[in-house]
């Protein structure tokens, strides 16, 4: 996904690693994880959030993001089906 570019105002060359909504999503149907477009954003944030340039984006990074928020315990509410979320409230 890098793509050599070259910077418009410098004219040097620069490398560009840009993952988009789609290629998480992508990975996401690859590996057959159930999601929401809300869970996705959310893994996004937190791949940027926790962006190490020694390592880069790379595909198991991604998955390890997505795979974070569908089991983190304490998930948004909105990524939860009526179902959990009726269950984890009266659970309360």
């Amino acid at each position: 996904m890098a793509t050599l570019v070259k910077d418009e105002k410098s004219g040097k060359l620069c490398i560009e690693d840009i993952w988009e909504f789609d290629d998480f999503v992508e990975l996401a149907d690859w590996l057959d994880i159930p999601f929401t477009e809300a869970q996705i954003e959310e893994a996004m944030k937190r791949v940027a959030d926790n962006y190490d340039a020694d390592f880069g984006i790379t595909a198991q990074i991604v998955e390890n993001a997505i795979w974070e928020v569908l089991t983190d315990d304490n998930c948004h509410h909105e990524f939860l089906s009526e179902e959990e979320d009726n269950e984890n409230s009266s659970s309360v």
